[in-house]
């Protein structure tokens, strides 16, 4: 449809304090086979190189026509974690921000802000989420577990790809903080 039409690609979603993203944001929707769930694991399907690679102008031209800055270039699961995944944890993120499309945090800023811990070092959870609030995803305070491990985990598919539990760990707060460095927050 004609970008300037109002669509509801985004639903009811948030991001840095944004509530009706379907006014101020395109949607771009690539065809997967989504995931589906075996032995109580999600998989999730790969996404077509010819489909990244035909995504990549579109994606520029859109970036560049209104001035999108990289940390507003996200996804379903990052506007929407309590009932979105896509696309998944096998979209190319870091691949298209070394492309000048999206966010990705310095591999150096990682490693500094995880200051020798081992990656899997469990850390408070509402630091994290205090990180990821800050950053622009969407925290209640009423929120429960699960909801709160669903921001995480949206979070990891995104800046984590290869492990995506939704687990608080030094890893993925060393990566909130390394972009919240880089972008700013909300």
């Amino acid at each position: 449809m004609p970008e300037h039409d109002l669509a509801w690609h985004a639903g009811i979603s948030f991001w840095r304090g944004a509530t009706r993203i379907n006014d101020t944001s395109v949607g771009i929707e690539l065809e997967n086979r989504g995931w589906q769930k075996s032995a109580g694991m999600k998989y999730f399907a790969p996404f077509e190189p010819a489909q990244i690679q035909a995504l990549i102008p579109l994606a520029k031209e859109i970036i560049a026509r209104y001035d999108i800055k990289p940390q507003n270039v996200v996804a379903h699961a990052d506007i929407a974690p309590q009932r979105k995944d896509d696309p998944g944890p096998l979209f190319p993120w870091r691949d298209l921000a070394a492309q000048g499309i999206g966010a990705w945090p310095d591999e150096q800023r990682v490693a500094f802000y995880l200051a020798g811990r081992a990656p899997n070092t469990p850390v408070d959870p509402a630091s994290l989420l205090d990180l990821l609030s800050r950053y622009g995803y969407e925290v209640k305070p009423e929120m429960t577990a699960r909801e709160q491990q669903r921001v995480i985990m949206a979070f990891q598919m995104h800046f984590r790809p290869a492990l995506w539990n939704g687990e608080a760990d030094a890893q993925t707060q060393a990566i909130a903080n390394a972009l919240l460095e880089k972008y700013g927050q909300n």
